[in-house]
């Protein structure tokens, strides 16, 4: 994805005049003269000795591309971000809670305790460290303590209508103009996708709960306190520059989940250049320590000339459901090699179940779209003439859609898992993306629930259960061969095969114990698998949990071997 499209590769890289003089080493980088070469060399120096450099065309934009190989599970480049803040996508139900992260350090924090002596801003603590820190908390409090405050601290939906947490990070971006003047040009360089942000729902929320909150709260007062003292602390902070942050932001920012749980927004300027692809090379971490750097992974081995790849959208949902966010947030549409082909690359994982016509019967044959593409594009038979127009196929899965999310909203049991699977089925593919989701929570639910735990489960519904677990990896092989997306729901399946062989390995030991032997290093094999797979996923809080399950289930497998050979 493009983060500084504007900018042209035979421009000179300080003043963006016609540039002729290349950079020697990288041969990537254009310069006027030597003066400015001089000057940008500091900057551009980390880039020209990488492992990788920025390429500008008209269709991607800027986008990184690697200069030599690199191994499966190496570094690609590490970077410190422009600014980190509060999350940036707040739904209505979180608005509502009164909790937010502390206005200090971002520790979660509730709403109408603790507080900032200056600004009265939600902090975690009176004692926070970062509260008295001028670079985490010096600025942004200065004006904060110019707002209003709540209407009532009696009323707990007055103080979340007030401490809006989601607009903080907007405000650290204005404030870079005064703290770092250097990332605030960085920033200025982004992406905002101003004018086709125009009128959408995205814009929209932005004005209401960020631009025009902070120009009533706190801009227009600081505005007025210049004109008294006659002293500028900020040049530019008008609602003007405050949408173009909002478009610059949506169209850049990273998620940072802490292992606090709680989750961050970071913009990245080199980062964010990354391009899009449902096919990911590489994937990323963050770097709680070190003031939330990110590092970018192969995810597989990478050729020399290989664009750095990774997902920006749900590897999980089908192709409209992707071309449809990517669309809407990132503003571009995805023509990758999955995308493109009507099978997801041989998953099937949106098809359907042809039922023929009034007057024929077809037998066994899938419907596909014709031009995946397109939104209202017909689906058609790959064995029968039979094609059905793309609103009605909308129109069936949104039914299903509110159907199953109605299911796994609430804690849904074996009987209804199994119901709705057989009900759904009727319809669609055994690989759809629906079929997925509901196969993977009944895995799960397999072993665990009264009634279907292991020791209770026929050794055909074990193999039912195995089975289950075999046809998900093999969609998840399909659609992730790497598996640099799909890490934890890999693992949850290992994790549930080796619960398959572990029972049938127990019921064994008194017939066949070279027999159970085998079928406890199936599940020790199982485990190894998951752990090996959720390395990429350690830095989280999903990760960490379902890691340290495998490693106590690895111990009690390890038990079994033991006690079988001693």
């Amino acid at each position: 994805m493009s983060s500084a499209g504007s900018d042209k590769s035979d421009r000179c890289a300080v003043c963006q005049v016609p540039a002729t003089l290349t950079c020697s080493a990288c041969k990537s980088v254009k310069y006027c003269g030597k003066d400015h070469q001089r000057e940008h060399w500091q900057e551009h120096k980390v880039e020209c000795e990488s492992s990788y450099r920025i390429e500008n065309d008209a269709i991607l934009g800027r986008h990184l591309l690697v200069t030599r190989d690199i191994q499966a599970g190496n570094v690609i480049f590490e970077e410190k971000p422009l600014v980190v803040g509060p999350k940036w996508f707040v739904s209505e139900r979180e608005q509502e809670v009164p909790v937010m992260p502390c206005v200090g350090c971002y520790t979660p924090c509730r709403i109408g305790g603790f507080s900032c002596t200056k600004c009265q801003w939600p902090c975690c603590s009176p004692h926070c460290e970062d509260i008295e820190n001028p670079n985490s908390h010096g600025i942004d409090c200065e004006i904060l303590r110019l707002g209003p405050g709540p209407k009532t601290t009696s009323d707990i939906k007055a103080m979340t209508d007030y401490y809006r947490p989601d607009a903080l990070l907007v405000l650290k971006c204005l404030l870079l103009q005064k703290q770092n003047p250097k990332k605030w040009k960085k920033l200025m360089k982004m992406q905002s996708h101003e004018e086709d942000r125009e009128g959408s729902e995205l814009q929209e929320d932005a004005e209401k709960r960020v631009v025009t909150y902070l120009m009533k709260n706190f801009l227009e007062p600081l505005k007025k306190r210049e004109e008294t003292t006659k002293e500028k602390l900020l040049e530019q902070y008008d609602a003007k520059i405050l949408r173009r942050i909002c478009g610059i932001i949506e169209t850049n920012y990273m998620v940072i989940s802490l292992s606090t749980g709680l989750d961050l927004s970071g913009v990245f300027f080199t980062a964010c250049m990354m391009e899009h692809s449902c096919m990911p090379n590489s994937y990323f971490q963050f770097n709680e320590c070190d003031g939330c750097s990110i590092s970018v992974i192969a995810g597989r081995d990478i050729k020399e000339g290989e664009h750095i790849k990774i997902m920006y959208t749900n590897m999980l949902w089908a192709t409209q459901m992707r071309l449809e966010h990517l669309q809407i947030t990132k503003h571009f549409k995805c023509h990758c090699e999955r995308c493109t082909d009507p099978t997801e690359l041989g998953s099937y994982f949106s098809a359907l179940k042809c039922a023929g016509d009034v007057n024929t019967k077809c037998d066994g044959g899938i419907q596909l779209p014709k031009d995946p593409l397109d939104k209202k594009t017909d689906w058609i038979c790959n064995k029968c003439p039979m094609v059905v127009n793309g609103e009605q196929v909308g129109y069936l899965l949104t039914q299903m859609t509110e159907e199953v999310k109605t299911l796994m909203a609430r804690r849904p049991t074996v009987k209804q898992v199994e119901s709705l699977i057989e009900k759904l089925g009727t319809f669609l593919h055994p690989n759809h993306y629906h079929m997925f989701s509901l196969k993977h929570c009944l895995i799960q639910l397999y072993g665990n629930e009264m009634g279907y735990k292991s020791e209770q489960m026929s050794s055909s519904q074990l193999q039912k259960k195995l089975k289950m677990c075999e046809d998900l990896y093999d969609i998840c092989q399909k659609l992730d061969p790497a598996t640099i997306r799909l890490s934890i729901y890999v693992a949850i399946i290992f994790h549930e095969m080796h619960t398959v062989y572990m029972e049938q390995g127990r019921r064994m030991l008194d017939d066949d114990k070279i027999q159970a032997l085998e079928l406890f290093t199936n599940a020790k094999e199982s485990l190894e698998k998951a752990e090996e797979v959720l390395e990429k996923e350690l830095d989280g809080v999903a990760g960490n949990k379902l890691n340290d399950h495998i490693l106590r289930a690895m111990k009690n497998v390890k038990f079994y071997m033991e006690n079988m050979c001693s």
